[in-house]
């Protein structure tokens, strides 16, 4: 193998699939990404086995060839190296990296024993905008359950129907459902549960980019692709909870407030709230909500807003960080606060500024905490 690139190419090449490296002692091929020349370009693959990513760079091929690089080195010899061209070309074993000012070498290990990346040959496909679905992504992150307890909670649900996709996230506490438009109607409707890593992964790989990302899925494989990038990740087997029955449809009390003055006064707050709970308490008045938190040595906290509040008049307790991760995850100036007492659910949304009604593509679900 031997090719010509730019060390920018490589980069961004590299960089979408490091962070897919395996690092499994038994199996060191798996710290390695294999390069490969396919139809004239850079091919750059990476697996840990239970994701994997294939990504394509721009280069001139002057013979063909395939070789597999430890990831870290690679990564760091690139990020450092200055010069704008590099070449690369494969000696047996050792592959040569030479620019205007340096000349390496780095060992490698045979492509042969590089494990095979699947590709989903049959099963559905539906087309996102990228950047709405790794908006969506990152708006229900912060909701994943951490612990494999529930190995289900761990992972992103999709739920394709018609024309449209909802990607929701609970831990049990909160839900988070982000609704966004296929770009082509399916007849199909199809539920699957995404492991949490892996949909952030994809988020990670494809970014902010507008422009469309395939879904294929089959039986126990999900991969997202566009013009220059492949990931696939295993299912998570199981039935995810009908999270549709959390989302309240009936509400004691609501709060129309602005979310940064909400969110400013959540953080200081949370500076009191020294509890393992992060407990904060709530308080619906006329026309303004009180915030009180207790960090016993600490000290206290109390706070009010201005608020258009309706409905019932009473006090709720809430994890702090659980409402300051729906507010981040909406964009809108003003937030609907739906309440229904110190037990049950409330769901924030944000307010259109055209319509003045809350926007239903985002619902963020969180449970109060019972004393």
């Amino acid at each position: 193998m031997k090719i010509i690139c730019t060390r920018d190419n490589l980069r961004k090449g590299i960089a979408r699939c490091e962070r897919s490296v395996g690092k499994n002692p038994t199996l060191p091929i798996l710290g390695n990404i294999l390069l490969e020349t396919e139809k004239g370009l850079l091919k750059l693959s990476a697996t840990n086995l239970e994701i994997g990513v294939i990504s394509y760079v721009r280069a001139k091929v002057e013979k063909e060839g395939k070789i597999t690089v430890p990831a870290h080195l690679l990564s760091s010899f690139v990020q450092n190296s200055k010069d704008d061209q590099l070449t690369l070309e494969q000696e047996k074993q050792v592959l040569k990296i030479t620019s205007a000012s340096f000349k390496s070498k780095i060992r490698t290990i045979p492509a042969e024993d590089f494990p095979l990346i699947p590709q989903i040959k049959e099963g559905e496909n539906f087309q996102v905008q990228g950047s709405l679905f790794s908006e969506a992504i990152k708006k229900v992150a912060p909701s994943l359950a951490t612990l494999e307890t529930k190995l289900e909670l761990t992972g992103v649900c999709l739920t394709i129907n018609q024309d449209e996709v909802k990607i929701a996230a609970t831990d049990g506490y909160r839900l988070a459902e982000k609704t966004i438009k296929l770009l082509q109607k399916s007849d199909k409707e199809i539920v699957l549960i995404v492991p949490g890593k892996s949909m952030q992964e994809a988020e990670r790989i494809f970014g902010e980019n507008s422009e469309p990302i395939t879904i294929i899925t089959s039986e126990n494989q999900i991969a997202f692709q566009n013009e220059g990038v492949y990931f696939v990740s295993r299912l998570i087997e199981g039935q995810y909870p009908d999270y549709k029955q959390i989302i309240p449809t009936s509400f004691k009390a609501e709060a129309r407030i602005n979310k940064e003055e909400l969110l400013g006064s959540l953080r200081l707050a949370g500076i009191f709230s020294a509890t393992q709970t992060k407990d904060l308490k709530i308080a619906l008045e006329e026309d303004k909500i009180s915030l009180h938190a207790t960090g016993g040595e600490l000290g206290e906290h109390h706070a009010s807003l201005p608020a258009e509040t309706r409905g019932e008049k009473f006090e709720v307790t809430f994890n702090y960080q659980f409402l300051q991760d729906g507010l981040n995850s909406i964009s809108e100036e003003e937030i609907l606060f739906f309440l229904n007492g110190s037990d049950g659910p409330s769901l924030i949304q944000g307010i259109d500024k055209k319509t003045e009604k809350p926007l239903v593509d985002f619902s963020y679900v969180v449970m109060p905490i019972r004393n």
